[in-house]
């Protein structure tokens, strides 16, 4: 029996005692039970909220666990990793270089417009903003 459908028969209404032995389906239950007892509380505050949604969010990692079983998917997921290490990275390291280079040149001559350009920080967010936003 492969790892894939033992994992199929540890279900919660097949086995019971097999779904809890995963991790995962720990995982899931907890975030569902949290997210039922906060819902149902009446005060929740907003650093409760924004940490359930974090906690939600999170469930998407649990998709990753069809890697182990897609040998499709593994390499498509390979490939894309080397995309981004080989190609990616590179150009942006250069990009981030360029734009280091420019907020000192912005620095340097606009030092005194203390709104956008007042320090090295603050000319390199605004290099940001010019070269992502505006057209």
């Amino acid at each position: 029996m492969t790892k894939f459908n033992s994992y199929l028969s540890c279900q919660v209404y097949a086995h019971p005692t097999g779904y809890w032995r995963i991790n995962w389906n720990k995982f899931d239950f907890a975030i569902l039970v949290v997210t039922i007892v906060v819902a149902l509380s009446e005060s929740v505050t907003h650093n409760a909220a924004t940490w359930l949604r974090i906690g939600r969010t999170l469930r998407i990692v649990c998709v990753f666990r069809i890697l182990n079983h897609v040998r499709g998917l593994q390499i498509l997921i390979l490939a894309l990793v080397k995309t981004i290490t080989e190609w990616v990275a590179p150009a942006l390291l250069l990009l981030l270089i360029i734009m280091y280079v420019f907020a000192i040149m912005s620095d340097h001559y606009f030092h005194t417009e203390d709104v956008w350009w007042g320090t090295m920080g603050r000319c390199l967010l605004s290099l940001i903003s010019y070269f992502t936003v505006r057209i």
